[in-house]
């Protein structure tokens, strides 16, 4: 007899918990695709199950509590994104088993979270992953695995290509959907300090960031703390994080970017990563100099701007098309 739904999702979350051999990548890969598409199925959005889901589950099986959806019972931000399409029961379900076995099996999130994560924003909405994740880590009872698990999410939103149309919709907050998402981000992302001042910085929440830093003050600074904000620190370096950069040159609208890192300089030591944004910090430019009297012209440069925009906007978009149709036969040999 076939396992109900119930029990086939925990069973197929297990699989890759066996197989972490690089050899296996393809084994993962297929177990994730018959997951999404269990989680996509339009079966899953009927109410009530089937006579083989009303059976009393057995002791051995994995308990499911799916995230309540009444919106009235929800902490405020954590609705659900109306940007994005609804997923079935399903799909939480899974998702709920999924963060459990990387709670019981810190080695399968060590060396295969990332790769699973990615392929999933792949196969299914990478917002609905990410939104789904965090509303369930806000009422994790352990708080090192959810600090763990949300420090593994942040890497993977800062730094996968997958995730770059995810980073754009974050990166203005200019859309309701896009607020919303980072609010419910923001309040899981509390976990771990400097992953959410790093989601400040990504949304160009540069006064809540300095906000943030100073309240470091106030919290025990280990070794692994001082770690995290000297990768934050060489994030900041990477062409993630171009337009940051950029925004240090205009010092009168950005105090508080600039702020906000001189307060990581202060946290850290004298160490690389402090040499690194030194140095960084030292090429914000003075004020005084940066100001320049309006050039008058016959050309309109508004339009040419626009119009630079534009045609580099085709090539981004050719880009990522040749890159997904590129993914396709690659991921599944590249970890």
């Amino acid at each position: 007899t076939p396992p109900g739904t119930s029990s086939l999702l925990p069973f197929l979350c297990s699989v890759p918990a066996h197989r972490c051999s690089p050899s296996s990548s393809q084994v993962i890969l297929k177990d994730l695709e018959v997951l999404a598409e269990i989680a996509s199925s339009p079966a899953g959005q009927t109410e009530g199950y089937g006579p083989s889901e009303a059976a009393e589950p057995r002791p051995s099986q994995v308990e499911l509590h799916v995230p309540i959806r009444n919106s009235q019972l929800r902490p405020k931000g954590l609705e659900c994104s109306p940007s994005t399409p609804t997923m079935n029961s399903y799909f939480y379900k899974f998702m709920i088993n999924l963060l459990k076995r990387f709670s019981s099996e810190r080695k399968l999130l060590e060396t295969r979270g990332a790769f699973i994560i990615r392929q999933l924003c792949l196969l299914l909405n990478a917002e609905n992953i990410f939104h789904s994740m965090a509303d369930i880590l806000l009422r994790e009872e352990d708080l090192k695995f959810a600090s763990t698990m949300v420090h593994t999410l942040n890497t993977i939103l800062l730094t996968s290509s997958e995730l770059f149309q995810l980073r754009n919709q974050l990166k203005d907050l200019r859309t309701p959907e896009s607020r919303n998402l980072f609010c419910c981000l923001y309040r899981s992302w509390c976990h771990n300090p400097v992953t959410t001042v790093s989601l400040c910085f990504l949304t160009q929440n540069y006064k809540h960031a300095y906000d943030l830093i100073q309240k470091f003050g106030d919290l025990e600074v280990t070794v692994d703390f001082l770690t995290e904000v000297d990768k934050l620190v060489q994030l900041i370096e990477c062409p993630i994080f171009t337009y940051l950069r950029l925004q240090l040159l205009d010092v009168k609208n950005n105090p508080y970017l600039i702020k906000a890192l001189y307060g990581l300089l202060m946290l850290l030591p004298q160490s690389s990563a402090f040499q690194l944004l030194s140095h960084r910090l030292q090429c914000v430019p003075n004020p005084e100099l940066m100001q320049s009297a309006p050039a008058s012209s016959t050309i309109d440069y508004t339009e040419l701007l626009q119009h630079f925009d534009k045609v580099q906007s085709k090539h981004l978009e050719v880009r990522h098309q040749r890159a997904g149709r590129a993914e396709q036969p690659e991921r599944r040999v590249v970890l």
